[in-house]
């Protein structure tokens, strides 16, 4: 009789460890990021998390034809790059989101600490040159410079506040 209650101890103990999961934070965004977690435990932790949101942009910027300064103001949204915790993606960048076409003008930047570096990447068939700037209290600043699919370079300076 012990032997059988034994047996039937060990296979409920068996089934019990064998069906537990894992469980951590599951956000690939999180600095803690654990891809053995299968059950989210609400642990995850976030860097620069106060820098997301809608910046109010004003900018200038100079470009072909005429080489002439313009000045405009639009709406920045930053994010969170998918899976790498220390980057941000910048959406309507240098104003280039269409919302005629649905188009979003998106790049990726490194953070480090409130410093920016905006990767070199091709965007809608622009080439989008390295840069950089910075986060300040509830501001941001930096350069913008990018090729367009014609070969013409296109640069400026941007500022803006957290909405």
């Amino acid at each position: 009789m012990k032997y059988t209650q034994l047996i039937i101890f060990s296979t409920i103990l068996s089934v019990s460890i064998l069906s537990c999961t894992k469980e951590g934070c599951t956000d690939c965004n999180a600095t803690n990021y654990n891809i053995e977690a299968e059950k989210d435990n609400n642990s995850c932790q976030f860097v620069n998390e106060e820098l997301l949101g809608t910046y109010a942009i004003q900018d200038s910027i100079t470009g072909p034809p005429t080489l002439e300064w313009s000045y405009r103001s639009y709406d920045l949204e930053i994010s969170r790059s998918p899976c790498f915790p220390n980057n941000l993606t910048f959406s309507n960048y240098a104003n280039k989101s269409n919302n005629y076409s649905g188009t979003t003008f998106s790049v990726d930047c490194q953070i480090n600490n409130s410093n920016i570096t905006v990767i070199e990447q091709n965007v809608n068939g622009n080439n989008v040159r390295g840069s950089s700037g910075y986060f300040k209290n509830d501001s941001i600043y930096f350069d913008i410079e990018y090729e367009n699919e014609f070969g013409e370079v296109f640069y400026g300076k941007c500022f803006g506040m957290k909405k």
